[in-house]
């Protein structure tokens, strides 16, 4: 009970007993006593009515607090009784709800942890509220450290950023692929979030620094191809148009000049399987086949495919093969095509009367 209250009952009291001196004219001794007992007895009572209220008071700063557990400790009878009543059924209900809460909170943090991409979530004024693990792993820094840091402290990039605020400000997603050190691609696509309370734009990394790598590759190759398939065409053109001019009469010049077209031929039908099996690859029809497949005569058999196209370079070309080998589990065409590649760069890059040696 506060001061303020016992005053006004002590008041009160007194207030009592001097209307009962006055009207039945009673003593000063007497008229102390019953004020006093007065007084008492509506302090107790005060104290009385004033407990389940100050009961309820603190159960509220408790709750307020995010003690969602905390009840009153007994129901009292009366008015007071359904009063604790309804403060615990509100605080069972507070609970619950919180409870739901953290579990869905839980749930979106799991499934965001779980992608590959890093995600970040920005507030409407552009700092870091969650960030998954991937983005940490990113940009080496824990959520702990960045959380409510401004997004440009982590990602000082012009576009990025101005892309986070037109998404947060017209709504519409953006998507901009900018370059790290290391040359490492990032698409970086930023999202408006409707109804999400304090997050406001949800920004999605995705790493394509393996596309970018693959295109350029490609490029590489396709220049490389050209670059390759020009000249034996023009070997073929020459050998063709030496024929057409009367070399074809001299035996001995024909056949030279057809077997140089020959040579010719055998690197276009090379390059043309590399295009094909490059096309395959790329468009997954081409699986592995895995088999046991003897070793040493696969090896064999690569060297003597080619072993005319060394006779007619000048070149010699041996196998020095462990018949001991074994069989391998392996796809077995593509392993051949590929000793054969290695075979044709030795023959093609290594000058007249020399020796290639498989081993």
């Amino acid at each position: 009970m506060t001061v303020k209250t016992a005053s006004l009952v002590f008041g009160g009291a007194l207030s009592l007993a001097a209307a009962l001196g006055i009207g039945f004219g009673l003593g000063g001794p007497f008229l102390a006593g019953l004020a006093v007992g007065l007084a008492i007895g509506g302090a107790a009572a005060a104290i009385f009515l004033l407990k389940p209220l100050l009961h309820a008071r603190k159960l509220a700063g408790q709750i307020a607090a995010g003690d969602f557990a905390a009840r009153f400790p007994s129901r009292p009878a009366g008015p007071a009784g359904r009063l604790a009543e309804s403060l615990n059924r509100m605080a069972e209900r507070v609970q619950s709800q919180m409870a739901l809460a953290s579990e869905e909170r839980n749930r979106l943090a799991a499934a965001l942890n779980s992608s590959i991409d890093p995600v970040a979530a920005l507030d409407p004024e552009g700092r870091v509220l969650f960030a998954n693990v991937a983005f940490e792993r990113l940009f080496g820094r824990t959520l702990a450290e960045i959380e409510g840091k401004p997004f440009v402290w982590v990602v000082a990039d012009a576009a990025v950023i101005d892309a986070v605020r037109a998404s947060r400000e017209q709504g519409a997603r953006q998507i901009h692929t900018i370059e790290r050190p290391g040359k490492q691609f990032l698409q970086v696509s930023t999202t408006p979030i409707a109804g999400g309370g304090d997050w406001a734009v949800l920004v999605v990394f995705h790493d394509l620094t393996d596309v970018k790598r693959t295109e350029q590759v490609r490029r590489d190759f396709v220049a490389n191809v050209s670059h390759e398939l020009r000249t034996p065409l023009a070997a073929l053109k020459s050998v063709v148009e030496t024929l057409t001019e009367g070399a074809l009469q001299d035996e001995s010049v024909a056949l030279e000049f057809l077997r140089r077209a020959d040579s010719e031929v055998d690197r276009l039908v090379q390059l043309v399987e590399e295009l094909l099996e490059l096309s395959r690859i790329e468009s997954g029809e081409q699986p592995l086949v895995l088999r046991p497949v003897e070793a040493a005569q696969l090896l064999a058999d690569a060297v003597e495919r080619l072993r005319p196209q060394a006779e007619r370079g000048g070149l010699t070309l041996t196998a020095d093969i462990s018949p001991d080998l074994g069989h391998a589990n392996i796809d077995g065409a593509r392993i051949e095509r590929a000793v054969l590649n290695l075979l044709n760069n030795a023959i093609k890059f290594t000058p007249p009367g020399g020796r290639v040696t498989l081993r």
